[in-house]
C-alpha cells in the first residue's frame, strides 16, 4: 500500500470537480498486469487507531488475501476532503474506500447516530458488532441510509465512551445543569441539554486552550482522545463509567463498484473486513486503557462510578433515546424500529463477545 503526502496527492478542490465527473466517467479498468489500485481516503492522521488499526489493516489483509490482485493508495488526514465530504466522494467514486462517520453526518444519516446514543453499551466490541450488524447487507441501517446512498459498509469501529473532563469530582448528573461543556455535536449536544448543561462546539484542537480559559467549565470526550489534546494539564478530574455514549465510524466502498469485483475479491474484503472489525474494537479498548493511564500519570484523577451512582445516570439520559426516536419519528425516519433494532443487536452482540474482551 502507498501512503502519500500531502504534496503526492491531488487537491481538494481538484477532487472536488471530479467528484462531480465520476459519475459520468466509465469504470476504471485494472492495469495490464491485472493488479487493481483502489484508492482509499479519510480524514484520520496515520497515527489514530481508526488508520492504524483500521483502514491500514484492512487493506494489509486485502492485499494478502488477494495475493497482490488488489493494492491501494492511501491519503489520510483530509487530503482529499473533510471527514463530512466521503459519502460523496465514495458514492460517486472519486474515492473508491472511504470513511463515513454519522456522528459528523446526521443531516445525511441521521438513524446510523443510533449506534452514538447514551447508555447503550460502554464497551467498543459489543457496539462494533451490533453496528456491524445494522449496516450489513439486510440490516436496517444498511437498508434505510446506506444502500438508497449506493454505499456498502466495509467494516466498523467505536471510539469507547464519552467521559466528563473537569476541575472537580462529578458524580452525579444533577450536578451538570448550568456547566458550559464542550461537545462534539450531534447526539452528544442532545444529552448534555438533557442533563441541564450547555453544550459549546470546540474543535478538538482548541480543546486546550479553551479549558485552561475557563471558556468551558467541562469537556466530552473519549480519554484516548484526551491525550493528545494534553487534558490532564488543564482538568483534574474525570467521570469513569458515565454512560454518556460513543463515536461510530464505517468504511465504506459504492456499490456499483462492490458489484464490478470479481467475486474472490468481494469475499476477501468481507473476510478483511470481520477480522478489521474485531482487530480495530480490541485494539481501541487497549488505547482508552492506556490513555487513562497516561492522563492519571499527569495528574487527572479517574472518579469510578458505583453501580448505583451509574444507575442515576442511566435514569438521566433515558429520555434522549426516546426523544431522538420520536425526532426521527417526526422527521419520516424509522427511529423506533431503529432503536429497537440496536437494542436487540447489542442484546444479540454481549452474548457473542467473550467477557474478558469487554
Amino acid at each position: 500500500m502507498r501512503t502519500l503526502g500531502k504534496g503526492a496527492g491531488l487537491t481538494t478542490c481538484l477532487v472536488a470537480a471530479v467528484a462531480l465527473l465520476t459519475a459520468c466517467t466509465p469504470a476504471r479498468e485494472a492495469p495490464p498486469d491485472g493488479v487493481r489500485t483502489l484508492v482509499v481516503a479519510d480524514s484520520y492522521p496515520v497515527t489514530h487507531p481508526a488508520s492504524r488499526d483500521g483502514i491500514v489493516h484492512f487493506t494489509d489483509r486485502v492485499r494478502e488475501l488477494t495475493g497482490g490482485a488488489l493494492d491501494v493508495e492511501y491519503y489520510p488526514s483530509e487530503q482529499l476532503g473533510k471527514s463530512t465530504d466521503y459519502v460523496k466522494l465514495v458514492a460517486s467514486r472519486a474515492v473508491d474506500v472511504g470513511v463515513v462517520s454519522p456522528p459528523y453526518l446526521s443531516d445525511k444519516l441521521p438513524l446510523s447516530n443510533v449506534g452514538d446514543l447514551p447508555g447503550l453499551s460502554t464497551d467498543s466490541c459489543t457496539t462494533a458488532r451490533a453496528v456491524g450488524e445494522l449496516t450489513r447487507e439486510g440490516g436496517l441501517l444498511h437498508r434505510e441510509e446506506f444502500a438508497p446512498r449506493g454505499l456498502r459498509t466495509l467494516f466498523v469501529g467505536v471510539v469507547p465512551q464519552y467521559e466528563l473532563f473537569t476541575n472537580g469530582p462529578v458524580t452525579d448528573p444533577a450536578q451538570l445543569p448550568g456547566l458550559l461543556t464542550r461537545s462534539p455535536g450531534g447526539v452528544v449536544d442532545q444529552t448534555l441539554r438533557t442533563l441541564g448543561a450547555t453544550p459549546v462546539s470546540i474543535a478538538g484542537p482548541e480543546v486546550y486552550e479553551a479549558m485552561s480559559r475557563g471558556t468551558v467549565d467541562a469537556m466530552t470526550l473519549p480519554p484516548m482522545s484526551a491525550v493528545p489534546f494534553r487534558l490532564d494539564e488543564v482538568a483534574s478530574h474525570a467521570t469513569e463509567g458515565a454512560p454518556l455514549g460513543g463515536f461510530t465510524l464505517t468504511f465504506a466502498i459504492s456499490e456499483a463498484l462492490w458489484r464490478e469485483l470479481p467475486e474472490a475479491h468481494r469475499d476477501a474484503m468481507t473476510r478483511a473486513g470481520e477480522e478489521t472489525s474485531r482487530h480495530l474494537c480490541a485494539v481501541m479498548g487497549e488505547e482508552t486503557a492506556q490513555a487513562r493511564s497516561t492522563l492519571e500519570d499527569g495528574g487527572m484523577t479517574f472518579t469510578a462510578l458505583t453501580a448505583a451512582q451509574q444507575q442515576r445516570w442511566q435514569d438521566a439520559v433515558a429520555s434522549v433515546r426516546a426523544d431522538w426516536a420520536a425526532d426521527m419519528e417526526a422527521r419520516g425516519r424509522p427511529g423506533r424500529a431503529a432503536l429497537d433494532a440496536m437494542e436487540a443487536a447489542l442484546d444479540r452482540a454481549r452474548d457473542e463477545t467473550p467477557e474478558a474482551a469487554r
